[in-house]
């Protein structure tokens, strides 16, 4: 077993099982209850000092006198034996299912979900509330589509994959953007460009959240 040490606290955080491997990250589950570790599969001064901004900055969870989980943030980095930063510990969301499982008739049939148009309008307002928290605190979510949502029996929804969510220092304005976007979710004057040169919106996350809430 791989033993990692947590930024914060200090304490030893021990990889048990692989949940989820990307050509980024592997997902790992942990012998801290109710957390996961994202560990990348090379790391970069740049994600060192972006995962930094958003561990120092979280968003306010807007859900949080519901007692659920909103975003799956950055808790604290973690580093290896010799002292150099592999990913971040970040809370676990559990029961969750995909948003595309929820809004999709025959993926909600062959799950045996009971969903009604209540339930579905319900989600879409609860999307809405936590990306308006998440601009709130100056954050700009960049690649929105429904493998990145995940929703509970209670309508609440869990944003994940946040490290990938263009970042601001409010120290020093300096911007961390998002690398990434998802076809038919990007809004057409971003087609074709280089998501690393470019500063995004809140208008653009506007267009992604307005073709997932359709």
């Amino acid at each position: 077993m791989t033993v990692l040490t947590c930024a914060i606290t200090g304490k030893s955080i021990t990889l048990l099982k692989e949940i989820a491997n990307s050509g980024e990250a592997k997902v790992w589950r942990t012998n801290q209850n109710g957390y996961l570790a994202k560990i990348y599969h090379s790391s970069t001064p740049e994600r060192v000092q972006k995962l930094a901004v958003m561990i120092a900055n979280p968003p306010t969870e807007p859900n949080s006198h519901l007692h659920h989980v909103s975003f799956a943030w950055p808790k604290s980095g973690l580093k290896n034996a010799q002292g150099d930063f592999v990913g971040f510990l970040m809370p676990e969301i559990k029961d969750g299912k995909e948003l595309l499982d929820v809004y999709n008739p025959r993926r909600r049939q062959a799950l045996k979900l009971e969903i009604d148009w209540r339930f579905l309008h319900t989600t879409a307002l609860n999307i809405v509330s936590i990306i308006e928290a998440l601009h709130a605190a100056g954050y700009v979510l960049g690649d929105i589509k429904p493998q990145n949502i995940l929703v509970n029996n209670r309508a609440l929804p869990s944003i994940i994959d946040t490290d990938s969510f263009q970042v601001k220092n409010p120290k020093n304005g300096k911007v961390y953007n998002c690398l990434v976007g998802s076809e038919g979710y990007t809004p057409p004057e971003l087609i074709g460009k280089d998501f690393d040169s470019i500063e995004q919106t809140e208008v653009h996350d506007r267009f992604r959240l307005g073709v997932i809430i359709y």
